[in-house]
């Protein structure tokens, strides 16, 4: 009678083992697949500002340097701009300020105002698009410098040097 009870306790204390190891593994696949989430997403998000950079680096060089204006190249990168700056809040939402980052975590902190920053980017990009469709390069131009100030605005506050 004693030895069942042994046999049945040490049959409880390996379910209760088993199981516990069951939870562990569990949790921590989980929690990898979470991780690996993450930084898809900084990574994700890094190549869509890269691809930013070298898109307003193009517009401008078209709208403010490039002695030989050409409109429609200028609004080519306008309207390319356009589409990449479209996701960005998105890539922003869920937070993410650990691990290979160039955001820091006041993005989160002070959501409204980020918010704020990149609608003012946002807008000021757009607006370019306007002065290039009547080959107005003063008007473009000035919009391109007003879209870089936001950006050199943003990046003061929000990224990470």
């Amino acid at each position: 009678m004693l030895a069942d009870r042994e046999i049945e306790r040490s049959f409880t204390v390996l379910k209760s083992f088993f199981l516990t190891i069951t939870l562990l593994s569990v949790f921590s696949a989980a929690h990898a697949v979470q991780i690996s989430d993450r930084e898809k997403q900084i990574q994700a998000r890094q190549d869509q500002f890269e691809e930013i950079k070298s898109t307003f680096k193009q517009l401008r060089y078209e709208v403010v340097i490039n002695p030989s204006f050409d409109e429609r190249k200028a609004r080519q990168y306008a309207l390319k701009l356009i589409e990449l700056n479209k996701p960005l809040l998105t890539m922003f939402e869920e937070r993410s300020d650990q691990g290979k980052t160039k955001a820091r975590s006041q993005v989160w902190d002070h959501w409204p105002d980020f918010v704020k920053q990149m609608n003012s980017y946002r807008n000021a990009s757009n607006s370019v698009l306007e002065p290039l469709r009547y080959a107005n390069r003063e008007d473009a131009a000035m919009y391109v410098n007003q879209a870089a100030k936001t950006c050199k605005a943003c990046h003061r506050l929000y990224k990470k040097r």
